[in-house]
């Protein structure tokens, strides 16, 4: 067996299709679907059931994988522990964050390119939580209360999260109407889907975005009101502050990577070069209003 089809069969099993697949691995349709059958053909086993859900795995499949996959942890683990062991300030480093603090990071980013020319960065932007484990990233910077326990890294502020409108959108309403008047932007995976049962019952939800991105993009455009982080929303004049944070909605900002990966001098530098960024940018994060113009709230 090789081992690249052995990573063609890790693909296809988490994902149950070959075309999702060969997004992943960046193939075509017609290689990943023919490698497959060349692998059964040699092994003389059927790997899938061709469902019309998908691909699922069969018994000698899943046997197959579960062997794949250990092999494939342990390959990342040597290369964390190698990558780990690097002293130089060359090489690349994957960081992770969501996309739209990507964005507001981006000055920062061009000053450590600058700082250190033979660093290369990748950036993975996604709104799920990059597996290190695995090899998904070095680095990953992210907004949650819950850090997973294998994971090191350090708690660099907290978002938080105001209510923002358009102002084009609070043209057409009296400035004292009730929040539950306006029509309302929400989170796609749920974070706000408690408070806004708890204060807001009889609200009108006329859109959801699954990406931090798309949550502006959908209140710029007037839409209708959403919590948005500060850390944007407060730097944007496309955006009124019409309420304040409440702290039940605040998420931690960790600065995370893999222990294997901490006594790297280029991940390492990376760390407390983005920390101290970071750090100077607390008060517009925590929604302290560093920069920005006046709010609706006054505050």
């Amino acid at each position: 067996m090789k081992w690249d089809d052995l990573k063609i069969l890790l693909a296809v099993g988490r994902s149950g299709s070959f075309s999702q697949a060969a997004r992943e691995l960046g193939l075509d349709h017609s290689s990943v679907s023919r490698r497959m059958r060349d692998l059964e053909r040699r092994l003389r086993v059927r790997l899938f059931e061709r469902r019309s859900d998908g691909l699922r795995l069969t018994a000698a499949g899943d046997e197959l994988y579960r062997t794949s996959s250990r092999m494939a942890e342990e390959a990342d683990a040597a290369e964390r522990r190698v990558s780990g062991r690097d002293t130089m300030l060359r090489g690349t480093i994957r960081f992770a964050t969501v996309d739209a603090t990507a964005r507001n990071l981006m000055p920062s980013l061009q000053r450590f390119m600058s700082r250190y020319p033979e660093i290369e960065l990748q950036l993975v932007m996604s709104q799920h939580l990059a597996n290190l484990s695995r090899g998904e990233a070095d680095v990953v910077l992210r907004a949650t209360n819950h850090p997973p326990e294998t994971y090191v890294g350090r708690l660099v502020a907290h978002h938080a999260f105001p209510v923002y409108a358009a102002p084009a959108l609070l043209a057409q309403y009296a400035p004292d109407t009730p929040l539950d008047e306006y029509p309302w932007v929400c989170w796609g995976d749920g974070m706000t889907d408690r408070w806004m049962a708890q204060h807001m019952p009889a609200a009108r939800v006329v859109c959801r975005a699954n990406t931090a991105l798309g949550m502006e993009e959908a209140v710029r455009a007037g839409l209708g009101v959403a919590h948005l982080a500060c850390f944007g929303a407060d730097a944007d004049r496309d955006f009124v502050r019409i309420h304040p944070p409440d702290p039940a909605l605040a998420l931690g900002l960790w600065l995370l990577v893999h222990r294997d990966l901490r006594r790297s001098a280029r991940v390492r530098v990376f760390l407390d070069f983005l920390a101290a960024e970071l750090a100077e940018k607390r008060d517009l994060i925590e929604g302290r209003r560093a920069r920005g113009h006046q709010s609706r709230d006054g505050r």
